[in-house]
């Protein structure tokens, strides 16, 4: 079963909040990372177009802990296009896929492993283009459940990769808009190589990461408040957000401040209506 997990530590971006009137019993700054398949087991909430074939292979993990990974395979023989799909699934085969918001998320973040029995090499791999775009390498697109969902990301396979493990952080273009997705796509056109070629490569710990964000525990009972801070850029406005649960979020504030900031500052904000519990904020721009 997969569960939401989270790296802590302090950031530049987010100072420790402060509780008004008292200190917070917990408050620090964390990154929240969906995962979206480790390959411990298994490859469940996988897919793929004809011409694409996933496996879970035991032999190899880029941490060397035999969890395992997944092995995709692509068939260059005829012309067609590379494509798979990754569900955002709560559980393994529990038929329970999860509607994540792409504000929430700054990158798609995956290891990645070239395979050298591969007959298409990996420079023509790259080379080619996805459909979505038209830039080299592998398009990242969402699934919205709509016709034309966007790419929001690029991701080009190392050469580092053929003599090992490489992480791969690509980064989510948000100029595309914000969407609700139910899964992510791995997609590029495949035009013909020639009779019997393959392009291969093994894939691990599939995530998508958030952004930074002040965790707190806030004071019970009515009228709590709790005051966040955050490094402001000179000529922006902010949106603060808050969850209880790291998948729903709710605008406490945008545009803030009015009109942005005049010069850089600490901008701090007070959420009167705390009421106990744990809870999560996030700032970000805009």
């Amino acid at each position: 079963m997969k569960t939401c997990q989270f790296s802590f530590g302090f950031t530049a971006l987010l100072l420790a909040g402060a509780l008004t009137g008292m200190a917070p019993a917990a408050a620090r700054a964390q990154i929240s990372v969906w995962p979206i398949q480790d390959f411990d087991g298994n490859i469940c909430g996988l897919t793929s177009l004809s011409g694409v074939t996933l496996t879970y292979d035991p032999t190899q993990d880029n941490t060397g802990d035999g969890g395992g990974s997944c092995h995709v395979s692509a068939d260059y023989s005829g012309s067609g296009m590379f494509e798979f799909a990754v569900l955002n699934e709560a559980c393994c085969f529990c038929d329970s896929d999860v509607r994540l918001e792409l504000s929430n998320f700054d990158s798609v973040e995956f290891d990645v492993k070239w395979d050298n029995s591969s007959t298409v090499p990996l420079s023509y791999f790259n080379f080619l283009t996805n459909s979505g775009t038209g830039s080299q390498g592998i398009g990242i697109e969402i699934d919205t459940g709509e016709a034309n969902a966007p790419i929001i990301s690029t991701a080009i396979i190392p050469d580092a990769a053929t003599n090992g493990w490489v992480h791969i952080s690509a980064a989510i273009d948000h100029s595309v808009g914000d969407y609700v997705f139910l899964a992510l796509y791995f997609e590029k056109l495949c035009p013909a190589y020639g009779v019997s070629n393959t392009a291969a490569f093994w894939l691990d710990d599939l995530s998508i990461a958030g952004r930074p964000m002040v965790s707190a525990v806030t004071p019970s009972g009515a009228g709590g408040s709790f005051t966040l801070q955050a490094t402001a850029i000179e000529g922006r406005t902010y949106t603060i957000l808050k969850s209880t649960n790291l998948v729903n979020w709710t605008n406490l504030v945008t545009g803030y401040s009015a009109g942005g900031a005049t010069t850089n500052f600490t901008l701090s904000f007070t959420d009167t209506n705390a009421n106990g519990g744990q809870a999560y904020y996030r700032v970000r721009s805009p």
